[in-house]
């Protein structure tokens, strides 16, 4: 498969996109970022390496433990 170039034009609409959504939810995800700009996170972590913007750390499984609520997740199985 080809890789594909992308426009001067579309990178700084890509980091520009990912910027605005990180001050908007400075508690996302990376992947919520690549998702709400458009481009994979691979992408971004390119852009990242190159010094054109910064993404928030990756989470470590404390911190996806903590982000979902497992009452809603589970309903009635739950016991509550």
């Amino acid at each position: 498969m080809p890789r594909q170039r992308y426009t001067p034009e579309q990178v700084e609409t890509f980091i520009s996109r990912a910027n605005e959504f990180m001050i908007k939810r400075p508690e996302a995800s990376r992947a919520r970022v690549a998702v709400y700009s458009g481009v994979s996170i691979t992408i971004l972590e390119k852009y990242e390496k190159e010094g054109k913007l910064k993404l928030p750390e990756k989470m470590k499984l404390k911190g996806i433990a903590k982000s979902y609520t497992w009452q809603k997740t589970l309903g009635p199985l739950s016991g509550r």
